[in-house]
């Protein structure tokens, strides 16, 4: 008789693993939803030998579409709902897929599902489409037997979060793209348009300006070794984003965002939107709290908030509420404590999460739209202002001679 070895958290919210002897893997599910277990990975064989296979055949990683992975969770809603069986709306979907890299996911899924497995564990396959979230979502849905409903929340909440994540990347290009254009013009004019000018001043005989002689002896530096700039700006740029990935430099830039004028009210808005979009969908898939918390908060974008989380989640474990050590943390806007709260005592903290989450999207749009508003005409004053300030520095001994002249 097989053996199935399993990990999950049980009644209390604690995480439990252990192995079965079964004769299938349905029959393993029963048993432990029987022990109120939810169940976060069951697979045949044990753990070492899982762990051995995973190291053995890495799976290959190929870029999917974000559309085709919210379509297919629509697509398979709609075919549970009608009570197709999985494999059978698997192959249809599979039939019709055109991506050579999705169908090729869809293929090993399908496999699976046949082989006996359950959709999440399938899914949990392929993390380069389905997160962690997405897996715990499809679980609690096989777990209850509302799969069909949470597929169509996990698609909106996917969607959603496209969208949001979408809208500030594209809110960010043009001052980005104006930053690079300042750089180049600067550089254009240090290197091109300065030596001219210094041509022009070697024949005066006449002692330049500080800050002319300065751009002169910058501009120099530049024309002879450009190849020391450009190695120095590559290696500075390196060490950075190596410095970035410290916990240390974590913390001390997300604090950093909460304190700057314009970044610090957006940065907030769509960390609480994320977590409360996240721990809403997961409370409403019937998710455990606990459980929801821990990954809900992987999802905030923020370390601060992650932490603060942290502790949330090890007060709920000894019997609290979300609300009062939500609110000890410091971190979340007292209307979204109460609204918690609310939700809480009424039963319906899914329900208030969602409309937090909507909130602070609207919040984020509107900083946005502010951000960018102010960042725009800030950066083409401070590309006038250093082009317009090393013209007057390379004018300025012609000005001085008319001066002299008259």
């Amino acid at each position: 008789m097989p053996s199935f070895s399993y990990e999950g958290l049980n009644a209390q919210g604690q995480p439990t693993s252990g192995t079965l002897i079964c004769n299938s893997i349905s029959e393993a599910k029963t048993q432990l939803q029987s022990r109120h277990i939810f169940i976060t990975k069951l697979y045949e064989g044990d753990a070492a030998a899982e762990a051995a296979v995973r190291v053995e055949l890495p799976k290959r990683r190929r870029k999917v579409k974000h559309e085709k992975v919210v379509d297919f969770l629509r697509q398979m809603s709609t075919l549970t709902q009608a009570k197709l069986p999985l494999v059978r709306s698997l192959g249809a979907l599979l039939e019709q897929e055109d991506d050579p890299a999705f169908k090729e996911i869809l293929q090993a899924i399908r496999d699976k599902v046949q082989a006996g497995s359950t959709l999440a564990d399938a899914l949990a396959d392929h993390p380069q489409c389905f997160s962690n979230l997405a897996v715990s979502m499809v679980r609690a849905g096989e777990t209850g037997g509302v799969l069909e409903q949470s597929l169509l929340r996990l698609a909106d909440f996917t969607e959603d979060e496209h969208e949001t994540v979408s809208n500030v990347k594209a809110a960010m290009v043009y001052p980005v793209v104006l930053s690079c254009i300042m750089g180049l013009a600067v550089a254009a004019l240090m290197i091109f348009a300065i030596p001219r000018f210094k041509a022009i001043y070697k024949d005066f005989n006449a002692e330049l300006p500080t800050i002319t002689q300065a751009l002169i002896d910058i501009s120099d530096f530049l024309v002879v070794y450009w190849w020391l700039v450009l190695a120095l700006i590559f290696l500075a740029v390196a060490m950075v984003k190596k410095w970035l990935e410290t916990r240390q430099a974590k913390v001390m830039m997300d604090k950093l965002k909460f304190r700057l004028p314009f970044l610090g009210p957006l940065t907030k808005a769509i960390s609480i939107a994320r977590f409360s979009r996240t721990f809403g969908t997961l409370v409403e898939g019937g998710i455990p709290i606990l459980s929801a918390l821990n990954i809900s908060k992987d999802t905030a974008g923020n370390v601060i908030i992650e932490e603060a989380l942290d502790n949330v989640a090890k007060n709920v474990k000894e019997g609290e509420r979300i609300a009062k050590p939500l609110r000890a943390s410091g971190v979340f806007p007292p209307v979204v404590i109460h609204m918690i709260s609310v939700g809480e005592e009424s039963g319906r903290l899914g329900q208030m999460l969602g409309r937090i989450a909507e909130s602070y999207e609207k919040q984020t749009k509107r900083a946005l739209k502010a951000a960018t508003s102010t960042l725009e005409p800030l950066i083409i004053v401070c590309l006038a202002g250093v082009v317009t300030l090393i013209i007057l520095a390379m004018l300025l001994p012609m000005l001085d001679m008319n001066m002299m002249m008259q």
